[in-house]
């Protein structure tokens, strides 16, 4: 996605495009596996992503890296560390090869317009992390999974849709075991509830 396509299509610069020119904007490319930003470090500029994906990463209790979250390409991230000036609490690591263009958070916090516009992505982001929770209270694994590609499915609008995480990503996000998560699957398929090839998924 070149960056005047971004401009046009971001919900940051909805009736704003015009000043993008004051944020001081800067594109920089990471490969697949690069670490582009860290937990623990401070970060003043807010990424969106013009190509590629990138996951969001947090340690578990035993150290251990989950996944709990994807940025796609057209996406925002780390806007809320660097409007509120505290440490990341996640790291963010290139999926695959990516082109972030990187935004001053103080200088597009200064213009009314834009702000609003980042108040709506937060809200939306709200919403995304409410629907998480939800799906985690559910009390089995294969709940979880329902609600999860149910979810998926409303917000696709169409039968067959496509999940942003491979199977290691999904059980992070679920927060459960890849073997568990893989038999679950299995046995939904077998008994006819959905059909799936790779992130590809379809509720029967």
């Amino acid at each position: 996605m070149e960056i005047f396509e971004f401009i046009k299509k971001s919900p940051l610069f909805g009736g704003a495009e015009d000043l993008y020119v004051g944020l001081h904007a800067k594109q920089e490319v990471f490969e697949k596996g690069a670490r582009i930003l860290a937990a623990g470090d401070f970060c003043r500029r807010v990424g969106a992503m013009l190509e590629g994906g990138a996951d969001v990463i947090r340690e578990d209790a035993n150290g251990d890296p989950v996944t709990v979250a994807h940025i796609g390409e057209g996406e925002m991230f780390a806007e809320a560390f660097a409007f509120a000036g505290v440490p990341l609490s996640v790291s963010v690591q290139a999926s695959q090869r990516c082109a972030v263009l990187w935004l001053d958070a103080q200088s597009l916090l200064a213009e009314p317009r834009l702000a609003a516009n980042a108040l709506k992505i937060f809200a939306r982001k709200n919403v995304f992390l409410t629907e998480r929770i939800e799906h985690l209270s559910r009390r089995t694994l294969e709940a979880k999974v329902l609600s999860y590609l149910k979810s998926a499915r409303r917000t696709a609008g169409t039968e067959t849709f496509r999940v942003p995480f491979d199977r290691q990503g999904l059980a992070d996000y679920l927060g459960c075991d890849r073997s568990a998560l893989s038999a679950v699957l299995s046995k939904l398929k077998k008994k006819g509830v959905l059909d799936f090839h790779k992130n590809a998924f379809r509720i029967l």
